[in-house]
């Protein structure tokens, strides 16, 4: 699937232990940053005021089904209860996001030569381990993020490994296009956040005619492999059911950081 991130043949170098220290303590650093900007972005969208009025909003429903129980010489049925999301500092801002960025700066240090190539990687990775975290805790994936991300994208294809902006424009659109169409068969079971981070996952990983160059293709294949498995693990122990949604995000920032580490 093409060369190497930086262009290097893995293997054929020596791993500067100074070097891939550095990539982790900064990816920590990074990590870190990623949290706080999290925590800033739940203020900025305003979600804990939006969950306030979704739960007033419930809690009246709830009230004024009771009264029609009551009214007609029934008991009241019994609600469920409201479970709230967490806001702020959490494990995932202080634990997972600096562990994650931190491995995977690793990583890719070790793997990669040092130039932009391996520089943009190493921003991507940053991303996409803030997506990931962000649609843990939220189940979303926020325009504010995706839309300018995506022009980015695009922008720096010509100086991305294995990319040029045609690569990149095809594997936006083709990932957004399949994710929308999964959208509309699902009823709305796939979000059309899922397409929107598609479209930067095939910005980001590349796709043309040439066979070599599908990086997005292989990224949904493995995001598909590993979110399928992924529920598979969970449905056995019981930790979800068949009709709990799983957050897909994940698994898309998943493949195309492992076609990042293969080279698009």
């Amino acid at each position: 699937m093409g060369g190497r991130p930086g262009g290097s043949a893995h293997g054929s170098r020596r791993v500067n232990p100074l070097l891939v220290v550095g990539a982790a303590a900064a990816g920590a650093v990074v990590g870190l940053g990623s949290g706080r900007l999290a925590v800033q972005l739940e203020r900025i969208e305003r979600l804990r005021e939006e969950e306030d009025e979704e739960r007033l909003e419930y809690e009246r429903d709830v009230a004024a089904a009771a009264a029609t129980t009551r009214e007609a010489g029934d008991d009241p049925p019994a609600a469920e209860p409201w479970i709230g999301e967490r806001y702020g500092w959490t494990w995932l801002e202080r634990v997972l996001s600096p562990v994650l960025t931190a491995a995977g700066f690793t990583i890719f240090v070790a793997h990669g030569s040092a130039g932009v190539g391996l520089l943009i990687q190493l921003v991507w990775l940053a991303v996409f381990v803030h997506i990931v975290a962000f649609d843990l805790k939220h189940r979303l994936i926020l325009n504010r993020l995706t839309y300018p991300a995506i022009l980015i994208a695009l922008a720096v294809s010509p100086v991305s490994a294995g990319l040029n902006l045609e690569r990149a424009a095809i594997g936006c659109a083709g990932v957004a296009l399949f994710f929308f169409l999964q959208n509309v068969l699902s009823r709305g079971s796939i979000g059309l956040g899922d397409a929107k981070l598609g479209a930067l996952v095939g910005a980001v990983t590349g796709a043309g005619p040439d066979p070599a160059h599908i990086g997005a293709v292989y990224a949904v294949i493995y995001a598909i492999l590993l979110g399928g498995a992924t529920a598979l693990v969970l449905l056995v122990l019981r930790v979800r059911r068949l009709k709990d949604p799983i957050p897909y995000g994940p698994f898309l920032c998943a493949g195309a950081a492992i076609i990042l580490y293969q080279g698009p």
